[in-house]
């Protein structure tokens, strides 16, 4: 092996070595993303209140276990929201300007009227999961992009969910499942050094029943 490449070899076995120990010592690997900007650790915070609301939310779509759905999803929602955060969503073929961050005042005829505060939003999502007679539900989150400038963040984030209203019959069929698309748009501030959430957009491309059996959805 000539010279030039023994050098090559050496620097590479270097570079490999501080890898190893870096993680060894509990160091955690850094990489550039592009569109997530910040420190990682508030970047997971800031994620993590994205998690929250699905949390939260499928504690109030569980009518089965809870016996309070509602209840026990407000205690999740003011764990991650500030207590006069915004809530708005957009239904399917209810017009909006873009799917993340979409502007109310694009379309003001038809824009939601935003709930103001944690507790109101839970109390609109209980009455929605109710009166669709759903007993569980199941928010799968992805794509979670995070930008942070100074104390402020924004997040956006895909969503697909499960609405299901169970069957009769020990391992049957479900009598409907419906399941939900869109994005999330998040709004975030640290406050007293924690971030909490104050405003949160939901943009739904489908919201439609996938199967049904029995007397269906």
């Amino acid at each position: 092996m000539s010279d030039r490449n023994s050098s090559v070899s050496r620097s590479w076995q270097g570079a490999l070595l501080g890898v190893v120990v870096a993680i060894s010592a509990g160091a955690t690997p850094v990489r550039a993303d592009e569109g997530q900007r910040g420190p990682a650790n508030d970047r997971d915070e800031i994620a993590d209140l994205m998690y929250c609301y699905g949390r939260g939310t499928d504690a109030i779509g569980d009518s089965t276990t809870n016996t309070d759905p509602l209840a026990a999803g407000q205690a999740i929602y003011r764990k991650c929201f500030t207590p006069n955060a915004q809530f708005r969503a957009w239904f399917p073929q209810q017009p909006f300007d873009h799917q993340a961050f979409p502007n109310p005042d694009a379309f003001p005829d038809t824009a939601p009227t935003p709930f103001v505060g944690p507790d109101a939003w839970a109390e609109f999502v209980n009455g929605v999961f109710r009166g669709n007679g759903y007993n569980f539900t199941q928010h799968m989150l992805s794509n979670i992009n995070v930008t942070i400038t100074g104390d402020k963040a924004r997040l956006t984030a895909y969503l697909n969910a499960s609405h299901v209203r169970s069957g009769t019959g020990i391992g049957g069929v479900s009598r409907c499942v419906a399941v939900a698309n869109g994005t999330y748009s998040m709004y975030a501030r640290r406050i007293n050094g924690k971030w909490l959430a104050t405003r949160l957009d939901l943009t739904l491309i489908t919201f439609n029943p996938v199967f049904q059996s029995g007397a269906g959805c």
